[in-house]
């Protein structure tokens, strides 16, 4: 009993971590002949590093369904340092 509870808890983490969005460079996402764009999304929330930029944009990927994504910019309004992001999505 308990190697068919292992068998299933295995199965369903290698489910979730297949559907992690990856990021991607420019140059991957231009040769992605073979995936759909679905678009750009917008992180407005003040972030203050570029790995929790990265952090918002797979998690707002995720959530759209998408496999991929590519940071298009990392913006820091005015100077108080805080970031803006936004990525281009695929699946």
């Amino acid at each position: 009993m308990k190697r068919i509870a292992l068998a299933v808890l295995a199965a369903i983490l290698l489910n979730v971590n297949a559907m992690a969005a990856v990021k991607i460079t420019g140059s991957q996402a231009k040769n992605m002949d073979d995936v759909q764009s679905l678009g750009v999304i917008y992180i407005n929330h003040n972030l203050a590093t570029e790995s929790e930029a990265d952090q918002a944009l797979k998690e707002e990927s995720d959530a759209r369904g998408a496999r991929y994504f590519y940071p298009i910019l990392l913006h820091e309004p005015e100077s108080n340092g805080l970031i803006h992001a936004s990525a281009e999505i695929y699946r």
